[in-house]
């Protein structure tokens, strides 16, 4: 009997649904941070899964290489479920980058990547390692977060207050950016498999040039919006996911 145990996750809309939805959330978030993304997908009809990754989501672990996390993610939400579309922020897409060729080719999927965090050069890492894990460690309360960004809703400030409490330690975040060195990810959207589409939607515009050339790979910048794109702008992140769907089973 196999001793892997299901990782901890959040759920929305009916079960039974024949549309699908994956939401992989960033570094020091956990999966709260998609609630309104997810609530208006379930009100389009999918049933909407969004797992919590290693570290995150008071879940515990030592081994934070992309690889391992992706295969975590893998085992347990993508080996035996079909998804129509995948949806992952920052850290989470090169998560999903990285298991993009063992993704399931039975049917169109599509995959909506939210200002992914795919390339680092080794001076940014190093500039930002402490100052990241120091969010973990003095987190900001739900009032200083509204005040620095002044376009989240309450909840959207709760469930970023929620996900740095429920990061394991500090440690996860210079972990994270420390064994995956060098962190070089964007390559990978190169071998995008013949079913899959992909959808990047881009805050900073500097993280276009990370985003290689190809068919079936779409960039759209979206103005006036910080890294956090899934509270400032939710909507487009489900127009994007539902057109990507339309579109694929047109094809």
């Amino acid at each position: 009997m196999s001793d892997f145990k299901l990782p901890s996750a959040t759920q929305w809309g009916i079960p039974s649904s024949t549309k699908r939805a994956l939401l992989v959330h960033g570094m020091g978030c956990s999966s709260l941070t998609w609630e309104r993304v997810a609530e208006s997908l379930v009100e389009e009809g999918y049933f909407v899964v969004a797992p919590n990754l290693t570290g995150h989501g008071f879940r515990k672990g030592t081994d934070f290489r992309m690889a391992t996390v992706a295969k975590d993610l893998h085992q347990a939400y993508l080996a035996h479920t079909d998804y129509d579309v995948i949806i992952a922020h920052s850290w989470g897409s090169a998560v999903v980058a990285t298991l993009l060729s063992s993704l399931p080719r039975s049917r169109p999927t599509s995959l909506v990547l939210v200002d992914p965090s795919l390339e680092f050069s080794p001076e940014f890492v190093k500039a930002i390692k402490e100052e990241w894990a120091n969010r973990v460690a003095n987190i900001k309360s739900v009032e200083e977060f509204m005040a620095q960004f002044p376009k989240w809703t309450r909840l959207d400030a709760i469930t970023r207050v929620v996900g740095l409490q429920a990061c394991a330690s500090p440690d996860v975040i210079r972990e994270i950016l420390t064994q995956n060195d060098p962190w070089a990810f964007g390559h990978l959207l190169s071998d995008c498999p013949p079913n899959i589409t992909i959808t990047v939607l881009i805050a900073d515009p500097k993280v276009e040039k990370h985003i290689p050339k190809h068919p079936q790979i779409t960039c759209s910048i979206i103005p006036g919006v910080t890294h956090w794109v899934q509270y400032e702008a939710p909507e487009r992140i489900v127009n994007a996911a539902l057109q990507s769907v339309g579109e694929g089973q047109k094809a």
